[in-house]
């Protein structure tokens, strides 16, 4: 994965950039489309605008509250808050409803801009998507939400789309076109001729895991143009 950290893909960062005036953007696309790649890229640049709380979620973040907890910690995190230090731990009798509350009000005393970025949605259990909705829904104006996700969930979501506050991208979204794919491999040392990448490129249909492991194969083998043709 690392090689394709280091290909600039200005477009698709261009696109997320647009994408986050809405009030949600959901990127979905099977495993190794390169959603994670993009959103860590897109996360990670200085001189932001705007304050990005990052979460992921493990596959032990569909118990309800270990997710919102995660949530909450982040968005703390990153709002400097004077109690960021002070460990947010699970407790009994949880409230899944309160702890939205809970959440939007931190959200609404934050004065900047931020945007929650939640990646392998996937993971999360039907209970955590239904208060998840109502989250989203009433996110306060300054705070917007990326969701990376495998597949679609059973987030309601149609009050956003027809509102025009829903922003999606998916897997064709996400292929490496082929400068992409020349730069990806020349981070492995693989020069192919124009008509080798394209050929690579067409069997590939620019999925970047599939690039990733022809870079490493191509990379080992003595003449990359025949095992191309091969």
């Amino acid at each position: 994965m690392g090689g394709a950290r280091l290909v600039d893909r200005g477009q698709l960062v261009d696109a997320l950039d647009k994408a986050v005036t809405r009030k949600v953007t959901l990127i979905s696309a099977p495993a190794g489309s390169g959603k994670t790649s993009l959103l860590r890229g897109w996360a990670d640049r200085p001189f932001q605008t705007h304050q990005v709380a990052f979460v992921s979620v493990r596959r032990d973040q569909n118990d309800e509250q270990l997710f919102w907890l995660a949530l909450l910690q982040a968005i703390r995190n990153t709002a400097g808050k004077s109690d960021a230090d002070e460990p947010l731990t699970a407790t009994p009798g949880f409230d899944a409803g309160a702890m939205v509350d809970r959440v939007l009000s931190d959200l609404g005393r934050y004065g900047g801009r931020i945007v929650l970025v939640i990646d392998d949605l996937h993971e999360l259990g039907p209970t955590v998507q239904t208060h998840l909705t109502r989250l989203l829904t009433e996110l306060p104006a300054h705070v917007h939400a990326v969701l990376g996700t495998r597949r679609d969930l059973r987030l309601r979501l149609h009050q956003l789309r027809l509102a025009g506050e829903l922003a999606e991208i998916r897997a064709a979204d996400l292929r490496f076109s082929e400068a992409e794919a020349r730069e990806l491999l020349a981070t492995s040392g693989v020069v192919l001729s124009g008509q080798a990448l394209a050929t690579l490129h067409e069997r590939t249909e620019g999925w970047a895991a599939g690039l990733r492991l022809a870079a490493i194969s191509l990379a080992e083998h003595p003449d990359p143009e025949r095992f191309v043709a091969e």
